[in-house]
């Protein structure tokens, strides 16, 4: 029967689904860099951090931002999807051949998968906490931090790069002519840089919830 579904699959729409997950990846990889710097002007002071939320939104870069966040997003769960395992079954053997197999890739693909569906719940809270609490200032994203949400944050700052770190890998062993330890080390590094700069970012706000 698994066969059978196989030879059903139209090439052509696989080739663009895979570079529909491809694009919409890389376009949202680039979403959370650039949200990183962003955010991370608080570090500069709450007026900085500001004056640059006011900019976007008045030229309606915001709200556009978060439209097209939202189309990427969609566009690439429908491109991926169809690989994730549906049945409690297929999730069995998918870890299970994981466990055997004991090959690294393998481990990262089950491990996005779950922080696929972590990422979906965490984004969609903290995207209406934000919309509940418009419009964007320092002063607001502190009191988030420094009152309810420092963990929540550093839970999907972790799976977010998590997830785009391994989808990047993916992605690049699969398309170019990479050496796997030489684009897992560049990678790694990147990730730990938009790491460093989130952490430095969260800790900013915290300090400015404090003294708030």
């Amino acid at each position: 029967m698994v066969r059978a579904k196989a030879l059903d699959q139209n090439p052509r729409t696989d080739m663009y689904l895979e570079l529909t997950g491809f694009t919409s990846g890389i376009l949202l990889v680039g979403f959370l860099w650039v949200h990183a710097f962003f955010v991370v002007t608080v570090i500069f002071g709450a007026s900085t951090f500001n004056t640059l939320s006011r900019f976007l939104e008045q030229y309606y870069l915001t709200q556009v931002g978060i439209a097209l966040v939202f189309l990427i997003a969609v566009a690439h769960i429908g491109s991926v999807a169809r690989r994730i395992p549906t049945g409690f079954r297929e999730h069995r053997s998918v870890w299970r051949v994981a466990g055997m197999m004991r090959h690294t890739d393998t481990y990262g693909w089950a491990l996005q998968v779950v922080t696929g569906l972590a990422i979906l719940v965490l984004a969609a809270i903290h995207i209406w906490v934000v919309l509940i609490d418009w419009p964007i200032e320092a002063v607001k994203s502190a009191r988030r931090v420094q009152a309810d949400y420092l963990l929540f944050y550093i839970i999907l700052l972790l799976v977010a790069e998590y997830h785009s770190g391994v989808g990047i890998y993916r992605q690049f062993v699969k398309w170019a002519k990479i050496r796997r330890r030489s684009l897992g080390l560049a990678v790694g590094a990147a990730i730990a840089f938009i790491l460093a700069v989130n952490v430095g970012a969260l800790w900013a706000l915290f300090r400015l919830g404090c003294i708030r």
